[in-house]
């Protein structure tokens, strides 16, 4: 799992740009007056993990990956602020849009993890002015971390004598 949080941020630095802060979610903006982090920022959770058995130890599973979304809203949004300040105050839909692009139904994770998937968006009010908005998405995977591992066996090298058999 601790590899496809570390896809994910791969994934999100090379390919949008305008995200200042990419890491995993351990509360940096939960816990802190001052955030240890540069807006916009992404921060990344495994949230919740589902798993069935298909034999053998062997568990087919669903994780629900979450990325919280946020930047610092300081411009007008109103309809009669500036165009530019209202293109400002909405720059968040675009990020939105080039994090899903970067992640949906995208193969880059390592093998035996299925494409994510997005399942949900959701916006959280906060009172410190930030703007957050968080998208989950699915991935199924296979895990395989506790099946039997086959005993290695020694070839054998059979142990034949001949014996030869006179007439008289």
């Amino acid at each position: 799992m601790k590899q496809v949080i570390q896809n994910i941020q791969d994934k999100l630095m090379n390919e949008v740009s305008t995200l200042k802060y990419v890491d995993q979610d351990w509360g940096q903006m939960d816990f802190y007056t001052k955030p240890p982090v540069k807006f916009p920022c992404a921060l990344i959770d495994i949230q919740a993990a589902q798993y069935s058995n298909i034999g053998d130890f062997t568990q087919q599973g669903v994780i629900t990956v979450v990325i919280r979304l946020f930047d610092m809203k300081l411009s007008n949004s109103s309809n009669g602020a500036p165009d530019n300040q209202k293109e400002n105050a909405r720059k968040i839909w675009s990020l939105i849009e080039d994090v899903n692009k970067a992640l949906h139904g995208q193969n880059f994770l390592q093998e035996g993890y299925g494409l994510p998937i997005r399942e949900q968006m959701r916006r959280t009010k906060r009172d410190d002015g930030c703007y957050q908005t968080e998208l989950y998405y699915t991935i199924q995977f296979r895990d395989d971390t506790c099946a039997a591992s086959p005993i290695p066996v020694s070839p054998v090298a059979p142990d034949i004598k001949t014996v030869s058999i006179s007439k008289l």
